[in-house]
């Protein structure tokens, strides 16, 4: 896309991303303007008011406590973060009324660079694949990039990227529904299950954003599939590049998807295996926190769905202790029932508690907590030694904190306060 006939670019939402395309927009020496629906007091924890004050003397232009059509007309184009839902925002409705262009963030960031793009999606599993598939690939390269859902926007380090440099992106269904033009050389798909049914009207409509990030890819790029998918006849059908696939069902599907993309730029097995050794997880994905009187517990707060919960129970081999719950997505809680052997006790939180607690009813007993510290500790009190509390809330976080991270430092820190 050639943006040199932009002139004026409104940003919708003043979160991370927002902040790092606002500074974008002021580097390539265009007219910036934030339209936030929070208030101004809500930015209190480290980002707001400062850096607000900070980038207005700069010359961006702010709006906060909602949309209006007088802010936003006069733009040429309309940029909306990641989290912003293209069919309910007012934001987004006013740039159609005002037939202005409106894009995301990913989009919009894929217009400032040359180099080639590895893009990573899955219900599942995705954060963890992409750091590793970045560090693999920086055996390969000195200069490879890592962004994206994993927490560091594209747009922060776009401009600073060169033609022959390697970005690695992770990619959310939400991020997809926006694109026109991006293009990623490989898009990796891990695995498709239901998931944020309260924002998608049904499963298809799921389906449909993820299947988007093969929309632009031509014959000479890759898609990485996962050969054990039951919508993979459906994927297969909207892929013109070429396909290499990777097999989940006798291997950790994360490696295997790491192994596929990795051979493409020419990296051997051993040299995948050499980044794995080190690999210790990352935070808020079965992340060891501590052990306190011989009971182990461990932060899952990235486990935002029940598949994500059913992988945690499958891969823990102590008996378990489960803290769940939070904003409910419309999905079905049930699913983790036949994983359910080793799981003594179910504690819940959250806007879901008593709807998870009705779909386990035939399983297992469980209670409702009105805080994450007082569910904590009732776990503690209920474990015995060589058990398993952990956190996998299959839920997201936004009823009771500001995102997935938040929930697991406030878990962390509750633990280490033990």
């Amino acid at each position: 896309m050639n943006i040199d006939g932009i002139k004026d670019i409104c940003v919708v939402g003043w979160g991370r991303s927002g902040m790092a395309l606002a500074k974008v927009v002021l580097s390539l020496n265009k007219k910036a303007r934030v339209t936030e629906l929070k208030e101004h007091t809500d930015f209190a924890r480290g980002s707001g008011p400062d850096l607000v004050d900070e980038m207005a003397r700069c010359g961006v232009r702010f709006e906060f406590g909602g949309h209006s059509d007088d802010f936003i007309k006069g733009a040429d184009l309309v940029v909306v973060s990641p989290g912003v839902d293209t069919t309910t925002s007012q934001a987004a409705k006013i740039a159609q009324r005002l037939n202005i262009p409106c894009v995301g963030e990913i989009e919009f960031a894929s217009w400032l660079t040359q180099a080639k793009i590895v893009a990573i999606t899955g219900t599942n599993g995705k954060t963890t694949t992409t750091f590793l598939t970045h560090a693999v690939l920086k055996q390969k390269k000195d200069r490879v990039f890592l962004g994206g859902n994993i927490g560091t926007p594209f747009s922060s380090f776009v401009l600073d990227t060169r033609k022959d440099d390697l970005i690695v992106l992770e990619i959310s269904s939400f991020q997809m529904e926006t694109i026109i033009e991006f293009r990623p050389y490989v898009a990796c798909l891990l695995n498709i299950e239901p998931d944020h049914l309260d924002r998608y009207p049904a499963f298809k409509d799921y389906f449909e954003a993820k299947a988007n990030i093969f929309r632009n890819q031509r014959e000479d790029d890759w898609a990485v599939l996962n050969r054990n998918m039951d919508v993979l006849a459906d994927i297969e059908k909207k892929i013109k590049a070429r396909i290499t696939y990777f097999s989940s069902e006798f291997n950790n599907a994360n490696y295997s998807c790491v192994y596929r993309t990795a051979a493409i730029f020419g990296l051997s097995k051993a040299e995948c295996q050499r980044v794995f050794a080190d690999f210790r997880g990352l935070p808020h994905r079965l992340q060891i926190v501590r052990q306190v009187n011989g009971v182990t517990f461990i932060n899952d707060s990235k486990a935002t769905n029940p598949s994500s919960t059913v992988w945690a129970l499958q891969n823990i081999k102590s008996p378990v202790i489960l803290i769940a719950g939070g904003k409910d997505k419309g999905l079905d809680y049930s699913q983790i029932k036949p994983y359910m052997d080793r799981v003594k006790k179910v504690n819940l939180i959250g806007q879901a508690a008593a709807k998870i607690k009705e779909a386990l009813a035939e399983k297992i007993a469980a209670d409702i907590y009105p805080s994450l510290k007082e569910a904590t500790e009732a776990s503690f009190r209920q474990a015995e030694s060589n058990d398993a509390v952990i956190l996998s809330p299959m839920c997201s976080s936004f009823d009771q904190f500001l995102n997935y991270e938040d929930r697991g430092d406030k878990f962390v820190e509750i633990v280490n306060g033990l």
